[in-house]
């Protein structure tokens, strides 16, 4: 039995009394009006403060004091504390939602949540770019309805996530995204898409410099290795030998200078990236290498320097060594 009810019933108890001393010392009917009065004035007090409680249930706050008289005071107090802590946890609650929400912001990679129906529930600023997504309007949309690349829509539905699609999206150059979608909380989706542009840029010309420097290795191996047979077996009077032998190192040095593109290229593509934002003066640059290369001809070449050059961004020894790599033809 509630505290409410006990003080209720108490509180009558103390009203009956008077009323049945009345009724038995001057006439019951008297009594009875005296009960009733009684009854009916608890009733008024406990409809005001029931009037309270329905004003303030219409917009409760934590900043406005809900008082009452009696055990009335009581209820009200709880009801306040509970409503402060009820708003101290939606506070909390939403700073978390907030900061999920930053960091899914601050990632690279494009973030969109999907429910079991593969509809958009929320998506950061890097997928409303990649996929052509804009959240305020296409929340609660299927997504399949609004990337519609056949490859996408197949991929969803086959339900094989195991491994990421590669989509092409974009007209002209296009831009090539690796969208992985990933179970969780239960029927939820988190799909994951990456600009792999130029990943798949770097591959493909890493594949076509290697078909490349076959298709040149080809051609002077088969020339030095015809000579290497003919000096073998035939003989050569010592002029015709010395053409042959010259020959072959010219051979030889082109491939040298294809295994050393080779080597640069490993070696761009080891390095770090240069630094963002680093201004170079290419003019002294320039002027440095000319020193070098007429340091290292001794006077046999004339060189010459005609460029009007103003700054890049980039790294210093990268462009150097571009620059530097420069086959100067002598006079």
């Amino acid at each position: 039995m509630t505290a409410l009810l006990i003080r209720g019933l108490a509180l009558t108890a103390v009203g009956a009394v008077p009323a049945l001393v009345l009724g038995f010392l001057v006439e019951p009917l008297w009594g009875v009006a005296l009960f009733a009065l009684f009854v009916v004035l608890q009733r008024v007090a406990g409809l005001r403060q029931l009037a309270r409680l329905e004003e303030w249930s219409r917009h409760p706050s934590p900043s406005r004091t809900l008082e009452g008289s009696g055990v009335w005071d009581e209820i009200f107090a709880r009801l306040h504390r509970h409503e402060r802590e009820l708003r101290g946890l939606i506070a909390r609650r939403d700073l978390d939602l907030r900061q999920v929400a930053a960091a899914g912001q601050a990632i690279v990679d494009g973030i969109v949540t999907l429910d079991a129906e593969n509809r958009i529930g929320w998506c950061n600023h890097v997928a409303e770019r990649q996929l052509g997504l804009d959240l305020r309007s296409d929340r609660g949309q299927p997504i399949a309805n609004l990337v519609r690349q056949p490859a996408f829509v197949a991929y969803l539905a086959a339900g094989d996530f195991s491994r990421p699609l590669r989509l092409a999206v974009g007209r002209g150059e296009e831009t090539v995204l690796s969208v992985h979608v990933l179970p969780y909380a239960g029927g939820e989706r988190l799909m994951q898409v990456r600009d792999v542009t130029q990943s798949e840029r770097l591959d493909r010309m890493r594949r076509d410099f290697v078909a490349n420097v076959s298709h040149e290795l080809r051609t002077p191996l088969t020339v030095l290795s015809g000579f290497l047979e003919t000096v073998r077996e035939l003989p050569l009077e010592a002029e015709e030998r010395d053409r042959y032998l010259a020959l072959m190192a010219e051979q030889s040095d082109r491939m040298q200078s294809i295994v050393q593109d080779l080597l640069t290229l490993s070696t761009l593509e080891s390095s770090p990236p240069p630094p963002e934002r680093e201004q170079v003066a290419m003019a002294p640059l320039l002027a440095r290498l000319r020193r070098d290369a007429e340091a290292l001809s001794g006077g046999r070449h004339a060189i010459e320097l005609d460029a009007d050059a103003g700054d890049l961004f980039g790294a210093e020894s990268e462009l150097a060594s571009a620059s530097s790599s420069v086959t100067v033809p002598s006079r």
